[in-house]
């Protein structure tokens, strides 16, 4: 469901993505934009703070304690990590943090049970459309689809995995839908859907689209090495007249796209700085992933 609020070329986007993915412009506006909330199973979210001092500390507490949707939070101002149990969207989380006026980056994220796996896809496409979606695997029988992604056309946009990670013709290579078992295209609470049918996230008026959701076919390990796919258009769930509707939902063309990676699960990232080029993990979020602009010597590239 969406709780209203107020909110091509691959190479380059995925250029892009250094700073969308760590600037605190884009992550600030979380708290302005559509959220589909389809998931109250909290998460919990390991994040590296800048802070130094106790008062540090109690100012990211107070930002954090007592809010709606957050049920723990544990700080260490040493480590300078902030361990938050959940059930906002990341994006919410992170705002929440650094309204304190402190950086914030996400390290891993983890749930109740023991680590069974987590990973990222990094969209980009048309335009100005880019954006992170993280999954991680709660329980054997539940996925969880975190996400942010900006500068899409206001309303509903289908949003599936694909069965290869194949970028090499931007979205076009990425193959049909993730479907292991052969059945017809559904939404995501059908028994009779593909693995990769996630049905529709929501885009308000700013073009964002920031969503929380809850999948119980999905598995992290199965989808590794895929890739995500946004569409166009809304994904009729195969409920329509159309042709395509018991195919793909009817939901248009391939808009945006990226490899679905493994990532760090809790306390699995201890990354500060980067070996190769001696980017900072904070120098990293105002810096494109690679190319001009990513070295020290460089001026921040302005994407």
């Amino acid at each position: 469901m969406a709780a209203p609020c107020r909110s091509i070329k691959l190479a380059s986007g995925v250029r892009k993505l250094g700073s969308f993915l760590l600037n605190s412009f884009v992550i600030a506006r979380a708290a302005n934009c559509v959220i589909n909330m389809d998931s109250n199973r909290p998460s919990k979210l390991e994040f590296a703070v800048q802070m130094t001092c106790e008062s540090c500390a109690d100012a990211v507490r107070a930002a954090l304690e007592g809010k709606p949707g957050v049920t723990a939070v544990t700080v260490d101002v040493r480590r300078e990590e902030v361990l938050v149990e959940s059930a906002l969207t990341i994006a919410q989380v992170q705002a929440l943090i650094e309204s304190t006026g402190r950086r914030a980056v996400l390290k891993g994220m983890g749930g109740s049970e023991a680590d069974l796996g987590a990973a990222v896809a990094m969209v980009a496409g048309v335009g100005s459309i880019q954006g992170v979606v993280r999954f991680l695997q709660l329980s054997e029988n539940h996925c969880l689809i975190d996400g942010t992604i900006d500068g899409l056309e206001p309303g509903n946009h289908g949003l599936h995995v694909h069965a290869l990670g194949d970028l090499t013709q931007d979205c076009r290579s990425c193959g049909e839908h993730y479907n292991p078992f052969g059945k017809q295209h559904g939404g995501p609470g059908d028994s009779e859907r593909h693995v990769g049918d996630l049905g529709n996230i929501v885009a308000g008026p700013d073009g964002r689209a920031s969503f929380r959701l809850e999948d119980d076919q999905l598995k992290v390990w199965d989808v590794i090495g895929r890739s995500l796919v946004v569409d166009a258009g809304e994904d009729d769930l195969g409920r329509g007249a159309h042709p395509l509707s018991k195919q793909t939902g009817n939901s248009g063309e391939r808009l945006a796209c990226g490899i679905i990676a493994r990532s760090a699960g809790l306390f699995q990232n201890p990354k500060q700085i980067c070996a190769c080029d001696g980017v900072t993990l904070w120098e990293e979020r105002d810096r494109p992933i690679a190319g001009k602009g990513r070295s020290k010597e460089t001026p921040a590239a302005n994407l």
